[in-house]
């Protein structure tokens, strides 16, 4: 487990931003075993998504949490050295804590109709959360909507 890292989250409305190549804002997350020390919001280029990548590289970021992102930005970015958590969404304060507890990979998290499967290299998994978890089940049908 790393002691401190850099955490970056696209937002858009207290929430995860939907497309990474296109997001406007950024929260960065310093956080040393996981707890917050410091966070702090930035405007990201949007003049180009490689601009994007040498913002995140700049500030140091070990770990990108975001919504959709086309797979050659995601190549670029994790050879850089950031891992991407791509195809997540939500309310930023619920998936802050999922990373803290490392949950992450709950259904309830991924994007409509992505499904996990991009994750873990998988296609046609699908989103439904099948899982008896009641909370699970309810933030899945409120991503559905939104």
């Amino acid at each position: 487990m790393e002691s401190s890292m850099k955490v970056a989250l696209t937002i858009w409305n207290n929430r995860i931003s939907p497309v990474f190549d296109v997001a406007g804002h950024v929260l960065l997350l310093e956080a040393e075993q996981k707890e917050i020390l410091h966070q702090q919001a930035f405007d990201l280029p949007v003049d180009s998504v490689m601009n994007k990548l040498t913002f995140l590289s700049a500030q140091k970021v070990d770990l990108l949490i975001c919504g959709a992102i086309s797979r050659s930005l995601q190549f670029a970015i994790e050879e850089s050295g950031i891992k991407v958590y791509p195809f997540c969404s939500g309310e930023v304060s619920e998936l802050i804590k999922a990373w803290q507890d490392d949950q992450l990979e709950q259904a309830c998290f991924a994007m409509p109709g992505c499904g996990m499967g991009r994750r873990r290299g998988n296609r046609g998994r699908g989103n439904s959360c099948r899982s008896t978890d009641t909370s699970c089940r309810r933030q899945n049908q409120r991503n559905r909507r939104q």
